[in-house]
C-alpha cells in the first residue's frame, strides 16, 4: 500500500464573507507527481500555503508524511523544501 506523504481532509479556508476554499480532500503518496488546476482565484495558492503552514486554515485536516498540521506546524515547516519559481514543495 502506497505511503500517503500529505492528507488533506475538508479543507476550509474563509477570508470573511469570502470561501476561498470550498472543502477540499485530497491524498498525495510518495513518488507522485501531483498537480492543483482551476482558474484564477480557485484557493490553489492559499491550499499550498496553508499544507506549507505560512497561513491559517478556517477547519479541515491536513497531515504531512504523519504530522498534524494543528499540533506538527514547526516540525512540518523544518521538513519541506519549498521551490517558488516553480511552486513545487519536497518534503525532504
Amino acid at each position: 500500500m502506497p505511503h500517503k506523504i500529505i492528507q488533506v481532509k475538508n479543507l476550509v479556508k474563509n477570508y470573511g464573507n469570502f470561501q476561498a476554499v470550498k472543502g477540499i480532500s485530497f491524498d498525495v503518496n510518495e513518488g507522485e507527481i501531483f498537480g492543483l488546476l482551476g482558474p484564477n482565484g480557485a484557493g490553489k495558492s492559499t491550499t499550498l500555503e496553508i499544507i506549507e503552514t505560512l497561513r491559517e486554515k478556517t477547519s479541515g485536516e491536513v497531515l504531512v508524511d504523519g504530522m498534524n498540521l494543528d499540533k506538527d506546524a514547526n516540525e512540518i515547516k523544518k521538513s519541506l523544501e519549498y521551490n517558488c519559481s516553480h511552486r513545487v514543495i519536497t518534503l525532504v
